[in-house]
């Protein structure tokens, strides 16, 4: 049926052989599962007491670490989003006001209000900026922060605040940079 339409769709661009036989599709495709344990098997400190306490300890430290990156991934996060309204709510070169999407202050907004369950590490301190953010954009929408000069400078100004406040939060690492053609 999905291929008949495509047929239809692409007209002279359809060929038959992009499309495999449903059978072999089907045959492609496997769902699996695994119960996972997070943690030292109790059985190990019959074995030795030493050996379990320094698994218990490398377990604690992935755990440990995992927590640091979704803390980081948060704030960064929202360091990109609450940066990018900064930047679009400044003026441009011309003096006039850059344009402003609607989706700027919509997926800032969805942030801010799913923060409280994608909290898991119960970071405090981006807490108290998504709190900040909040209250900057309580009952302000798209259409007010292009009309109303005022609000508009008063939401930048905040943002400017939040993100230099998140600047000192976010670790940033390091990257290499690979060269692939041969000289």
């Amino acid at each position: 049926m999905l291929c008949q339409e495509a047929s239809q769709r692409l007209r002279s661009l359809y060929n038959p052989s992009d499309y495999p036989p449903e059978d072999y599709v089907a045959q492609q495709f496997t769902f699996s599962w695994q119960y996972i344990s997070f943690g030292v098997p109790d059985q190990l400190r019959e074995i030795s007491t030493k050996i379990w306490q320094d698994e218990r300890e490398k377990a604690a430290e992935v755990m440990a670490e995992a927590g640091r990156e979704i803390q980081q991934v948060l704030r960064a996060a929202m360091a990109g989003l609450v940066t990018h309204m900064r930047d679009r709510l400044k003026e441009g070169p011309d003096g006039k006001p850059l344009k402003f999407k609607e989706s700027t202050v919509s997926k800032l907004v969805e942030f801010l209000d799913v923060f409280e369950f994608r909290n898991v590490t119960n970071d405090a301190d981006l807490s108290g900026l998504v709190e900040k953010a909040r209250e900057l954009l309580k009952g302000v929408d798209s259409e007010d922060l292009r009309t109303t000069a005022h609000l508009r400078a008063r939401v930048q100004q905040g943002m400017t605040e939040i993100a230099a406040q998140l600047d000192t939060m976010v670790v940033k690492k390091g990257t290499r940079k690979f060269r692939m053609e041969e000289e």
